[in-house]
Parts: C-alpha cells; sequence; structure tokens
C-alpha cells in the first residue's frame, strides 16, 4: 500500500481548520457548560465527521490502516459512549437489578427500568461522549504531519493567550454582569468560564501544550559558543526570534494563572512542571544518544526559567503572593477554619458521595445524575453540591467502576505512551509534544482530586484533544522518513518478532 501518497491525496483541510475552531469556540460559552452549548459542540462535530468521511471516501483502506494503530483509545472511547447510553436504555427490572440492585430498588414499582437515575442528564452526557469520540477520531485523522502537530498546538497557545488577555482585561476593570442568566463577577481571573478554578485548569492545559511547544523550538539548542561576542549574538538572535514571542505569550498565560488565585490550579501547574521535568531528566541519564542528552539539557535550561523567571518574578509581580496566602490559610479542618474555605470543607461533598459509589458500584447512577442522586446523600441542613468537587469520585459515581476503570486507562496508556515518545523519539516536535502532554495530564490528575474540571465540556474536549497528541507524536515519522518507510519498519520488526 503506498501509505503516504495515498494520505497526500486526501484533502482535509478544512475539516482540519474546523478542528482549529471547534478547540477556540469550546471555551467561550462559559466553557460550553449548558445544554445549547453543548448542542453547538455537537453540531460542530458532527460538520467534521462528515467532512472526514467526504474527504477519506476514496481512501478507506488507508483511514482504516491509520485508525488501527489508535485501536485502543478509541475503543474505550467507544465504550464511554456505550456505557452512557446503555443507561438510559428501558430494560427489565431483573435485569436492572443484576447490574445495579439499588436502582431496582429506588425504581420499584416501575414496568421497565433504566440504570439513570435521571435520564434526560444521562443522554446529555451520551451526546458529550459521543462528541469526544468524534473529535478524537478527527484529530487522530487530520492530524498526520509535523506542521499540522504544530499549527495544532499553536491554536491551543492562541486560545489560552486569549482566555487570559480577555480575562485579565475584565478583572482589572472589575467587571460584573449577567450572561445567560449567569451571574459573572470579575473579582478574579476566570476568562470566559464560571469559575476561576475551571478558567486555570484550561490555562494549565495551554500551558503545559505551550511549554512542550518551547521545548520543540529551542530543539537542542543547550550549548553556548565560546566567546562573550558570539554569546552575545546568541540572545540577541533569540531575543529577536519567533521562539521569543511564543516566550512572551506563556508569561501571559502564567500571569493569568497566578490572578485566578487558584490554589490548586498554580500548585498543579508548578508540580507538574517539575515532575515531568525530573521524569525526563532521569529517563536521560543512561542515554547515548548525544542529540536525547542535549534535548534533556534544553528541559532542564527551560523548566528553571520557568520556575525562575515566570513563577517568582512574573508570579511575584502580579500578587503569586495572595495565592501563597491562600494556601497558608488553608486549614485541614473545620474546627480550624479561617478566611479561607478548609480542605475538609473542600472534600466534603466528595466524601459523602462515596456513598454513591458503595451503592451503585458497577454502573453508577448516570451520567450528569450526580446533582440529583446526591441528595440522598446530603446531612440534613448541611450544604448542598451540585457537583463532587472530586473528578474521581464523580465519574465513579455517574458511570460507575467500569466507567472510571474505561476513562483510567485511556488516560494511564496517553500518559505511558507520552513517555516512551520522550525516552525514545529523537526528533524535537514529537518531544516537545509528548512534554506537553505529560505534563498536561499530571496537572489534570492533580487538580481534579478537589474539582471537577472534567465536567466542564471546554475542559474535558481539550483534554481529549490533549490525549490524541500523545499518540499522534508517536506515530510522527521523522524528518526524512515517510510515512511509508515507517509502515515497512513496523511490518518488518513485527515479522522479526513473529520469528
Amino acid at each position: 500500500m503506498n501509505y503516504p501518497e495515498s494520505a497526500n491525496l486526501v484533502h482535509d483541510d478544512r475539516v482540519f481548520l474546523g478542528l482549529l475552531g471547534l478547540l477556540i469556540w469550546a471555551p467561550l460559552p462559559l466553557g460550553s457548560n449548558r445544554i445549547w452549548a453543548i448542542g453547538i459542540l455537537l453540531l460542530w462535530t458532527l460538520g467534521l465527521l462528515a467532512g472526514t468521511l467526504l474527504a477519506w471516501r476514496g481512501q478507506s483502506a488507508v483511514a482504516l490502516a491509520r485508525l488501527q494503530r489508535f485501536a485502543w483509545p478509541l475503543g474505550l472511547l467507544a465504550g464511554m459512549v456505550a456505557l452512557t447510553w446503555l443507561q438510559t436504555l428501558p430494560m427489565p427490572v431483573s435485569m436492572i437489578a443484576l447490574l445495579s440492585p439499588e436502582a431496582a430498588r429506588v425504581q420499584a414499582g416501575a414496568g421497565l427500568m433504566t440504570l439513570s437515575l435521571d435520564v434526560f442528564q444521562t443522554r446529555v452526557m451520551g451526546m458529550l461522549a459521543f462528541v469526544y469520540f468524534c473529535v478524537f477520531l478527527v484529530t487522530v485523522l487530520s492530524v498526520n504531519s509535523a506542521a499540522r502537530l504544530d499549527r495544532l498546538a499553536l491554536t491551543l497557545v492562541a486560545s489560552g493567550v486569549l482566555q487570559a488577555v480577555l480575562g485579565t482585561v475584565l478583572f482589572t476593570m472589575g467587571a460584573h454582569y449577567r450572561l445567560f442568566y449567569v451571574e459573572l463577577a470579575h473579582s478574579r481571573v476566570i476568562g470566559t468560564f464560571v469559575n476561576q478554578n475551571h478558567m486555570a485548569g484550561y490555562l494549565c492545559m495551554c500551558l503545559s501544550i505551550g511549554i512542550g511547544l518551547m521545548l520543540a523550538r529551542l530543539g537542542t539548542e543547550s550549548t553556548w559558543p565560546g566567546g562573550w561576542k558570539n554569546r552575545l549574538m546568541v540572545v540577541f538572535e533569540f531575543l529577536l526570534s519567533p521562539k521569543m514571542y511564543l516566550r512572551i505569550l506563556l508569561i501571559v498565560m502564567v500571569i493569568a494563572l497566578v490572578l485566578t488565585r487558584s490554589r490548586m490550579g498554580n500548585l498543579a501547574f508548578i508540580t507538574a512542571m517539575l515532575v515531568v521535568g525530573l521524569t525526563t531528566t532521569l529517563m536521560s541519564r543512561r542515554e547515548t544518544n548525544l542529540e536525547i542528552r542535549r534535548a534533556t539539557s534544553t528541559v532542564i535550561v527551560l523548566i528553571a526559567s520557568l520556575v525562575f523567571i515566570d513563577v517568582f518574578i512574573v508570579g511575584t509581580w502580579v500578587g503569586l503572593e495572595k495565592v501563597v496566602q491562600r494556601l497558608e490559610q488553608t486549614s485541614l479542618t473545620k474546627e480550624n477554619s479561617g478566611s479561607e474555605e478548609t480542605l475538609e470543607e473542600r472534600t466534603d461533598g466528595g466524601r459523602r458521595a462515596l456513598g454513591i459509589i458503595e451503592d451503585f458500584p458497577l454502573t453508577g447512577t448516570g451520567g450528569g445524575s450526580f446533582y440529583g442522586s446526591f441528595m440522598r446523600y446530603r446531612g440534613i441542613g448541611e450544604f448542598y453540591y451540585d457537583h463532587a468537587h472530586n473528578d474521581y469520585v464523580e465519574i465513579a459515581a455517574d458511570y460507575g467502576m467500569i466507567g472510571l476503570g474505561l476513562l483510567g486507562a485511556m488516560v494511564a496508556m496517553a500518559l505511558w505512551r507520552a513517555l516512551s515518545v520522550l525516552a525514545r523519539r529523537r526528533s524535537s516536535l514529537p518531544r516537545g509534544i509528548a512534554f506537553g502532554v505529560a505534563m498536561s495530564i499530571v496537572a489534570m490528575l492533580i487538580h481534579s482530586t478537589v474539582d471537577f474540571n472534567l465536567q466542564i465540556p471546554a475542559n474535558a474536549l481539550t483534554m481529549v484533544v490533549i490525549l490524541s497528541l500523545a499518540w499522534v507524536s508517536h506515530e510522527l515519522p521523522s524528518p526524512g522518513i515517510s510515512l511509508r518507510d515507517r509502515e515497512s519498519s513496523r511490518k518488518k520488526a513485527k515479522g522479526e518478532i513473529a520469528l
């Protein structure tokens, strides 16, 4: 099969541009966390899917061959779609009693029952699950070159900068208004989101990809030339190069992240950057390839500059001490509570929601049903939560351990794939993007312990695209190597293993 020649005949430029447009649009209408906004996401995604089918209609064999490489993540996402819609199907009482005895008890007396306790909301979540599946599929098919991978990463950075600038301007103005029946007060940087923590989560993802893109831009330039004149020339060349523009954009996003005053958002960003940077350094200690060792040195230099310049200098200038002060004033228990919400109060909803998981362990109460099902587990006179403020708990409560396992497996595989790219690939772009993916995953894993970023469609959709980049960067051919040569090498390796 002449894979590269066939792939080049696919004219899906408009589909790719549509995908980039979707990434920028998703955060704009309150993080797309409204029914009508989800409808727009669905229609947009259906358009992308139709465009993809039309573009690849004459190359179906090539498309299937490429999709086979992404079979596992696509299968896991398809499993989530199937599980969500299964929760809405009317079933006999005996079947419901087998899968979820508590759901059968709650719906006692009904002829036909569903696994979901809120069918309407679960159908909405089913539409979103389908959107995520389609976006992943369109991404892995359309992002098949270094130029497109680079452009998609730049789009995520541009969207993050747009949110940062818009949020900072509205924060500076002290804007306070009502939009789509929601009262919005910009006492902190919230961008086009309702909550500053969701803005912080979005900026963490965009910043992570931006840092990875910066690493790709720097390549292996970790050595200084001899002589102070030559070194000064290198500095001036960097200041006048497009790399400096990207560096400035990262600083803009860091400023906005600090101004969100999100405790866990800022902590997750710094921790993820240090953890992934240290992991990359440790993986390269035994590496004999000079290019990879130089690339690792570049990682160390960039991380050091990000921590020193962005976090300490820029962060202090815009008020990092206020974030630190919030952390210092955060007590563990309600008895020692001060001016800030305590850790016990922040995790109260998640701890109480563990009862939902105990009663509905296998299939949950239905996607999107948390706000209703939690009423049974709320103490009398105690605060009501429409979300668990813990993505792990809420996913397990809504989709059961099956759903949590499917999503957990996908994230784990993406992280493993990103780390394998960092350990084995020599090309700067795949390595840089893989670094950004790994950093995004670690940041979101940390932030999800006390917040519900993955319940916000814009953040979840962006995260799905970032996860897809772990596989895309792994499959991206090295410079000078065609897709056909890469495919031949793969088949040859499989043949040798079989022998």
